[in-house]
């Protein structure tokens, strides 16, 4: 349809007298449209078919339709080809540059073919080789600008130039001279107000930012905005909400720095609420808005079905890939892995990141299996688009057999790594060593441990976790010791580890002496995860009389895993009053788990007590909750395959 709107101006005019004069008219009307670079060139043949190709307006604004469409390299073609270009093309060749950031071609451009051809530059030319010089932090040639604006002063320096020397010596972090041009511009306009609030803005000076905010005689939405931007990266929502209610007019950028700062500041569920008042006001959310919304889903503690599929419905609606693939993370996230990958199919050009967050997509919902097989499709894609993996990639995966366990699907990929040279940052360190830990081969992780010359508090974690798991309790107390002399401050995760070895090694002692530890002398507060531990420590060296009173003691209320480790030693040491309790608990907190009915009927199976083992089974039965097959994953000649109880 463009195409035929394009050549529609090149009909035959339908008059010979005033066809030249209308045909010129035409295409001038027609250059001022953003288009396409087909369409220029297209523009261009016809030029030289009606012997137009030497018109320098038509050609200085074909010149100026590149800069628009983002084509500097056929705008430089088009330049080259006129034996005598004006001034006016210049400033188009100039514009070209600095529209599509090619500063440093501008500044050589504007010293080689303006200064160097002999013109003197105009009002015009200034305010595009300003801006390569504050792109550049160029303040040499920023100050020999300035000399010529003050050798122009009689003839009149448009205010546009001034702003943008403002707008220069502010990059260049020269505050005062900007100060100084900004007092001598003499009818200063809102752009000039708003070049000196944002310096001041981004130099850190916001309260004399806001002072000049105050003092403004027009205040349009851009200086809203920029003030808004300001105390929304500083953290201060509260004003940034004042401001925003105070606001005579908003756009969608008002609107977005309102939802983005909330969205960073981990207040995501007000973030969702302003989204939905967004769209109720009347404005579309572009790109940034939907980037904001879709974090705040992703970060919100719970989203309500509504908002949430409201969002999804507006990310898929975009055009973007970055919307994309924040749409798949998003999915991922609230466990529609399947919905994800049928995002991720709809990916026309499927950069790193997207193929990055499928396959975390599947290592974060327990679907490990996907997870390589997408791998293994993305080595076979890199070969045809580049497409390489990286440490993040290699993360996911290492993840994905910590999961299945299976050792030899994991040393391939540490080789893996090895062999391409990906980066074995802190972060890959860490998942290797917990990798090699769940699949069974502590050493292996000792010694990655061992070799990493930077270790942060989650690598100290993974080891002692590691070691616990492998029932190296002593061990694991003994690398706490060296972390608090030499490491990292622990944190509540270090506990966990650290309670879970010694629920494994039968240090009863030593583990309810580090749940005293971790308030008194740091200051933390026991979780649910904390209190799990510790009663699943009890619980194992059969003290469940104790465990029970820590569960009724507890400050906070007892969870479903709590309750279930306290049944799960109730069958260990054949208990079938506090496994009554305990039973009662669980199956109230989680009706649908059949591992609960599975340890009561066992429980009462172990004492003989079959009626009782038969009405549990008969509870399950009517509460319609089936028993799940246990399952199993095997790698054979590098394929996994997984298999239930219940396959022949």
């Amino acid at each position: 349809m463009a195409d035929i709107v394009v050549l529609s101006y090149f009909r035959p005019p339908p008059s010979p007298s005033t066809g030249s004069n209308d045909l010129h008219h035409s295409i001038s009307l027609l250059l001022r449209r953003n288009l396409s670079v087909l369409h220029l060139k297209q523009i261009q043949a016809q030029l030289f078919r009606r012997s137009l190709h030497d018109d320098r307006i038509l050609l200085t604004q074909l010149v100026s339709g590149c800069s628009s469409a983002g084509a500097p390299a056929y705008a430089t073609r088009l330049f080259l080809s006129l034996p005598e270009p004006d001034l006016v093309l210049l400033n188009a060749m100039l514009r070209a540059y600095t529209l599509n950031s090619l500063h440093r071609q501008a500044v050589a451009f504007y010293v080689r073919d303006v200064l160097g051809r002999g013109f003197a530059p105009d009002r015009f030319t200034f305010p595009y080789v300003l801006k390569a010089c504050a792109a550049l932090r160029d303040l040499s040639l920023g100050r020999q600008i300035h000399g010529s604006l003050v050798k122009l002063r009689e003839t009149s320096v448009h205010v546009i130039a001034l702003n943008s020397l403002v707008d220069m010596y502010f990059k260049c972090r020269e505050n005062e001279a900007a100060r100084k041009v900004f007092q001598a511009i003499e009818e200063p306009n809102s752009t000039s107000w708003n070049m000196l609030m944002t310096g001041l803005l981004n130099s850190g000076d916001v309260n004399h930012a806001r002072h000049l905010f105050d003092q403004m005689p027009r205040r349009d939405v851009v200086s809203w905005n920029s003030l808004l931007s300001a105390y929304a990266w500083a953290g201060d929502m509260n004003t940034v909400q004042e401001l925003f209610d105070e606001m005579p007019e908003r756009d969608s950028v008002s609107w977005n720095v309102l939802i983005a700062g909330y969205t960073e500041n981990g207040q995501n569920d007000k973030a969702l609420s302003i989204f939905e008042q967004m769209i109720t006001a009347g404005f579309r959310p572009d790109n940034a808005t939907l980037l904001s919304a879709a974090s705040a889903c992703t970060g919100a503690c719970s989203v309500s079905e509504n908002v949430l599929n409201h969002v999804i419905s507006c990310l898929k609606s975009a055009n973007s890939a970055s919307v994309s693939t924040a749409l798949l993370s998003l999915c991922a996230k609230v466990g529609r892995v399947d919905e994800a990958r049928s995002v991720f199919e709809q990916i026309p050009e499927k950069d790193l990141v997207a193929w990055n967050a499928m396959i975390a997509a599947y290592a974060q919902n327990q679907r490990p299996v996907e997870a390589i097989e997408l791998f293994k499709l993305m080595q076979g894609c890199s070969l045809q688009v580049g497409v390489m993996p990286d440490s993040v990639t290699m993360i996911s995966l290492i993840n994905c057999c910590a999961q299945i366990g299976i050792l030899s699907l994991g040393e391939w990929i540490h080789a893996y790594i090895r062999r391409n040279g990906i980066e074995c940052n802190t972060i890959l360190s860490t998942a290797l060593i917990d990798m090699y830990a769940n699949c069974g081969d502590i050493d292996r992780s000792q010694h990655l441990f061992s070799d990493m010359p930077e270790k942060d508090l989650a690598t100290w974690n993974a080891m002692i976790k590691g070691l616990a798991i492998h029932g190296r309790g002593l061990e694991a107390l003994e690398l706490f010791s060296s972390m608090e002399n030499h490491g990292p401050v622990p944190n509540e995760v270090t506990f966990i580890g650290l309670l879970t070895a010694c629920s494994h090694g039968g240090l009863i002692a030593e583990g309810l002496k580090l749940l005293e530890l971790l308030q008194k002398r740091y200051g933390l507060v026991p979780c649910i995860e904390h209190y799990g531990s510790v009663v699943d420590l009890l619980g194992r060296a059969g003290k469940l009389s104790e465990a029970y009173e820590l569960i009724e003691n507890m400050p906070i209320k007892p969870d479903v895993v709590v309750w279930s480790s306290l049944l799960s030693a109730c069958q260990s040491y054949r208990n079938v009053e506090l496994a009554e309790k305990a039973a009662q608990k669980v199956i109230e907190l989680d009706p649908g788990n059949d591992s609960h009915y599975v340890l009561l009927s066992n429980v009462y199976a172990s004492r003989g007590k079959w009626t009782e083992a038969a009405q549990v089974r008969a509870l399950m039965k009517a509460c319609r909750v089936q028993k799940k097959p246990g399952c199993s994953a095997v790698e054979l000649d590098g394929v996994v395959h997984e298999f239930e109880a219940s396959d022949q």
